[in-house]
């Protein structure tokens, strides 16, 4: 079937936690580089989550920005952190929940700024080709069907690779209600798929 396969896949990689894991490391030993991998890796993905707690893109773009800016004011206690996707999430949902109002104090010089916040990646492009399919657009206006609350857990399950309890204790909810929310999502997403065939 065409349209599943168009569906974004889970983050898979087993070796995942290792690399976050080895890029925490690296940030606390002051490797400006590994931070730049990680806002590569993580900014956009980020930004979709942080759409369930703002409407405003700029608002969003600034907050997730700030997160990776606190990872580096705080590099020296990240090789303490055991779970680093979780951990960055946390930090997002907790600032994004938080009105707009004050900016964070931040010592990276300017050209840092530029490269962090405006380094083009791979992702990027892939996602604009993607976008334009008309697939995306179907798959799209399905999951804009699911409610909010299903959709944001369908996503961190499905497109962000989190697990269960993960989520749970990201969202502060039992993993019993994510695996509800994660039901309700593939019903919406099954009738969906039903309306195009």
């Amino acid at each position: 079937m065409k349209i599943k396969k168009s569906l974004p896949l889970p983050n898979s990689n087993p070796n995942a936690l290792k690399e976050d894991l080895d890029l925490f490391q690296q940030i606390s030993q002051g490797q400006y580089a590994a931070l730049e991998l990680l806002f590569n890796k993580y900014y956009n993905a980020l930004c979709r989550f942080g759409l369930s707690y703002q409407k405003d893109i700029n608002i969003i773009e600034e907050k997730v920005s700030d997160v990776f800016i606190l990872l580096w004011n705080k590099r020296k206690e990240l090789n303490q952190i055991e779970k680093p996707k979780s951990y960055i999430y946390v930090i997002a949902k907790n600032s994004l929940k938080k009105p707009a109002k004050s900016h964070l104090i931040f010592s990276i010089d300017t050209q840092q700024q530029r490269n962090i916040l405006f380094s083009p990646s791979t992702e990027d492009e892939i996602i604009d080709k993607e976008q334009k399919e008309i697939n995306a657009q179907i798959i799209q206006s399905i999951l804009n069907s699911i409610p909010k609350k299903s959709r944001q857990i369908f996503e961190l399950s499905r497109i962000d690779g989190f697990k269960y309890h993960e989520i749970s204790e990201i969202m502060d909810i039992s993993p019993r209600t994510v695996e509800n929310h994660i039901a309700l999502a593939m019903k919406y997403i099954s009738k969906g798929l039903k309306q195009f065939h």
